[in-house]
Order: C-alpha cells, then structure tokens, then sequence
C-alpha cells in the first residue's frame, strides 16, 4: 500500500540525503531463518542494519516465523517475492498473474502480512527490465502494460484483504537489456497509489566477467535515482542490492567513497542494501581485510540510519520543491575590472558556505576548503560579477576555452527569455552556459567562455587576484553579446543558476558547489532558481 502519513523522526544529518538519513540494509544467506547471521554482520561492520532482506519464489508458504524473526530484531523485513518456481522456472508467466490463477495464493500473503501488523516490504517481480525472468518484459510480449496490471493486480489484492502494513518495492535493474525502446523501465511504473518505494539493483562486477569493467558507485546509479526523483519526487528510493567485487580495482576506496555520493549527487537515495555472498564473485563486505576495514570506517557516519521502525514509517521530504532567487543590483555607477570591489553594489550577495550546496564530488572539508560570496550587478550595457571565494590551494587551473571547468572556475547558467518555461529539461536558444577560469597565477591567464556560442564573450573582461584565504574574480560580459537584444531593467526576472569549481592536487576539478540545481544544471534549465534584476 501507499505509504501512511506518520513521518519517521531521525536525527538530522549534515550534508545527508535530505537531512533524513541513509537506512542500511542487508542481505546474508541463512537469515532470517537464523538471526545469527544478520548478529555476525553487525558485529562485524559495527552497525546494526535497519533491514533485512531475502528471497522467496511462489511455492513458499507465508514467513511468518521468519518476518517476526527480523521485526524482533529491531529491522524491517524486505522479501524479494519472486513470481516463478525454483522448481520449474517457466511456470508463471505476467498472464498467469492477471488472469487470476495465483489470487489464492497471493491472498494467503496478503492474509498474513496484515496478521503481523508491522510493515513488510515487498519486492514484487524485481528486475524485470533483463532478459533472465519469466516475469521479465522480454519473456512478455515486449509489453510494460501487462507488467503494470499483474502488479496492480497482486497489490488490489492485498487491499482488498485490509493488508495496508505491506509497502511495495517496483525495482527495475540498474541498466536494460536489451536496451530497447519498449524495455524502458520507466514505461513499466505501476503508478503512484501502487508503488510505496522505487528500487534500483546494481553491482560493480569489476574485471570479474568477459563483459564487465569496473564501475564507481555513482556509475552504477546516479542517472536513474536522478530520473526517478524527477518522475517520482515524493517516492523513497532505496538501492535494493549492491556490492562490488574484488577484481579489477580497489574495492575498499570504492567502499569509502559512498557516504560522500550519498551527501553530493546522490541524496535522494534513502535506503542501502547489501548483497552479503559468494557467489559469483565474492561480494561479502569481508572479502578482504581492507574492503572490511571500509566499510566499519563508514558505518561511523552519521548519515547511516539503523531503526527498523523509522524505516518501515518513513516518508520522504522531497530535497527541493522550491526555486532560490538570486538577485542583481543596478550598478551605482561604473565599474571597473580591476579586482578592487569597492565600486559595486554590495546588497543581497549570494552565500554558499555549507553543504547543501556540495552537490557533486568528494572529501569537501567545508567553507575554508571550498565556499564563496558572489555579487551580481548590471546596466544598460553589462552583465557584471564578483566572488570572494575560499579556497585553500586557489587558482589551480591550466585549463583553457571550453575546458576551463576542470579546474578552479565559476559557471553561470542563464536564461535571457523571461517567458521561458520553467520547468524545460532542455537548453533552448536563449539559454547560456558561461564560465569564468581563474587560471593558475601565472602562464594561463583567467578566461570567459561561453559554450553556446563557442568563443569568449567580445568586449567582455575579468580579472582574478589571489586572496589570502582563496581568491577573488571580477568580470563582466556585454548584453550585447547575447543574439536576442535582451537587456534586463528593475524587475525582471529570468532562470539562472551558478557554480563553484574546485581544483586541488590532481590539478582537475574534485568538487563542485551548485547553488539551486543539481549536477546536470549545466544542460537542464528546470533545476535552475531565478535571478531578479532590481
């Protein structure tokens, strides 16, 4: 059933998925049957998880013993429920399901899980996007509506019999295969009053197989959690089973780097669970000493939830439901480019100083290590603008024209249609994307490129000066340079967004700062907030 309306109180995190925290989850074969298994893991990674998942096909009887088994322990129980027999795979098909031949059993599930009263996650006919399950849309005549009504039809079932404790996981994988345009998993959704929670399945398999390569852990998901949230933005995400081999990189560094995904470019994910086995490869956290030194090291993140019962009464606030407004200030009189801000406007200056605005990247040590305070202002003839900016090895970029975002940077993003649509997922022929590179203090001087349009901005200036804790910037490019003839005045209003690039020891950009949007601001103006001129 769609989720209630109780919101589980967690502890505020800073930086995490929307200051709700990241429950953990985990799957290791023998539990629940014997909790013994899910008590070694814990130990072992130092946490308790917050669920507890396992498989069954249709020919198994209701868990009771097993599901009041994880309750007990203070976890929700997640059972992938697998619409096929281990016994006879080709059994079932999605036909069978709407047809009605499987309401006896499906009813005896449903009976049961309003017996046990606490939630029961449900992942119901899971990764049907691949090739490998009868309920799969390739063994289903390519067709995403009969996946939609067999699983309508297993959850109208469970409504008629009272059962609203079930929360219901749709779990597409990660990728489609075959990747076709009838494969999508997007066209196969359910439906809002049909799907509690969406899931993504996903591994780094590494070097381990003749297909494979290794794949960081936003490789895996950040494109799909990212287009679920936009589809779906009040649905809980959770990463229904990940983990990642041994083989062809370092699984322990990939470890590590998750709680940083999880407070940057990957926030809306609620849920984690890992897929503790052997199996094809050795996913187990403890497959060698160092991926298990990780993973205890990351369990003492705070962002890492373990309350059994806030998961099952979870709701999710949605990261963003509003537009920040920036603003620009008629200039006072001219102003000159020359590193001295003492000519400018100085009201209403735009702060980016915490994490919520470290969207993308890892390892910010916060405002010393990357923050800045940004001023806009403008006239008849110019675009103008300043940044104080916190850095603490500044002007780290050898980069040039259209590679200036590499390094130590500022980007802007700018609609000059204020008729444009807001919710646009796609640049239009009013929209600009223009940075501002720092250089490096010497050899490669401080540049303004436009994307759009391919070159520097003519008649267009900057200007960057070392600072003691960063560094400051001060441009300004001509109206004149945009096609349309657009020239703002006092309360106009136009789409917008802005960036903060960071350089450090690699010499490449390590971590970005967005303002409004998210890491695709620089292609999807619906992410943007507004800039008012005043």
């Amino acid at each position: 059933m769609v989720a209630g309306s109780v919101i589980a109180v967690v502890p505020k995190i800073t930086c995490g998925s929307n200051n709700q925290g990241v429950f953990l989850g985990v799957f290791r074969e023998g539990a629940p049957k014997n909790m013994n298994y899910i008590t070694q893991f814990a130990q072992q990674v130092g946490r308790k998880p917050a669920m507890v998942m396992w498989y069954q096909d249709w020919a198994q009887p209701f868990p009771k013993a097993e599901i009041m088994n994880v309750i007990n322990y203070g976890a929700a129980p997640h059972i992938v429920w697998e619409p096929w027999l281990w016994s006879d795979k080709e059994k079932i098909h999605l036909k069978d399901i709407i047809s009605g031949q499987w309401d006896g059993y499906i009813r005896s599930w449903a009976k049961g899980v309003k017996e046990v009263g606490s939630p029961v996650f449900l992942r119901v006919a899971h990764e049907f996007n691949i090739d490998g399950y009868p309920w799969g849309l390739v063994n289903n005549d390519r067709d995403a509506q009969l996946y939609i009504k067999a699983f309508r039809h297993v959850v109208d079932i469970f409504r008629s019999e009272g059962a609203s404790n079930a929360k219901f996981v749709w779990a597409p994988m990660n990728y489609s295969f075959p990747n076709e345009g009838w494969n999508n998993w997007e066209a196969a959704y359910p439906g809002n009053d049909y799907v509690d929670w969406i899931g993504f399945d996903g591994y780094n398999w590494g070097t381990t197989q003749s297909w494979s390569d290794w794949q960081v852990f936003t490789i895996l998901f950040r494109e799909q959690v990212r287009r679920a949230s936009q589809l779906w933005p009040r649905k809980p995400i959770m990463v229904a089973e990940f983990a990642s081999a041994e083989k062809g990189g370092d699984k322990a560094a990939w470890i590590r780097e998750i709680p940083d995904y999880l407070k940057t470019s990957m926030r809306d994910i609620d849920c984690l669970i890992w897929f503790d086995l052997k199996k094809e490869t050795d996913w187990r956290v403890n497959s060698s000493a160092k991926a298990l030194a990780a993973f205890k090291d990351i369990m003492k993140d705070p962002i890492f939830q373990s309350s059994g019962q806030a998961l099952g009464s979870f709701v999710k606030v949605p990261i963003k439901e509003r537009k920040l407004t920036a603003i620009a200030n008629k200039a006072a009189g001219d102003i000159k480019i020359d590193g001295n801000l003492g000519d400018w406007n100085t009201a209403n200056p735009l702060v980016m100083d915490d994490c919520a605005f470290f969207k993308e990247g890892t390892n910010w040590q916060g405002p010393s290590d990357l923050s800045g305070t940004i001023y806009f202002n403008y006239d008849s003839k110019y675009f103008y603008l300043a940044a104080k900016v916190n850095d603490i090895i500044p002007l780290v970029n050898k980069k040039e024209r259209q590679d200036i975002w590499n390094g130590d940077a500022v980007e802007l993003v700018i609609s000059t249609d204020p008729g444009a649509s807001a919710n646009r997922e796609s640049f239009g022929r009013s929209d600009y994307q223009i940075g501002f590179g720092t250089g490096d203090g010497g050899a490669i001087k401080p540049t303004i490129w436009s994307w759009q349009r391919r070159r520097t901005p003519n008649g267009s200036e900057i200007i960057v000066k070392k600072a003691d804790k960063g560094y400051i910037l001060e441009a300004k490019v001509p109206w004149e340079f945009f096609p349309n003839g657009f020239v703002p005045g006092s309360g106009t209003r136009v789409g917008f967004d802005i960036a903060l690039d960071d350089a450090d020891k690699s010499g490449e950009r390590e971590k970005q700062l967005i303002w409004n949007g998210d890491f695709y601001f620089y292609k999807d103006p619906s992410v943007w907030g507004w800039l008012q001129f005043k």
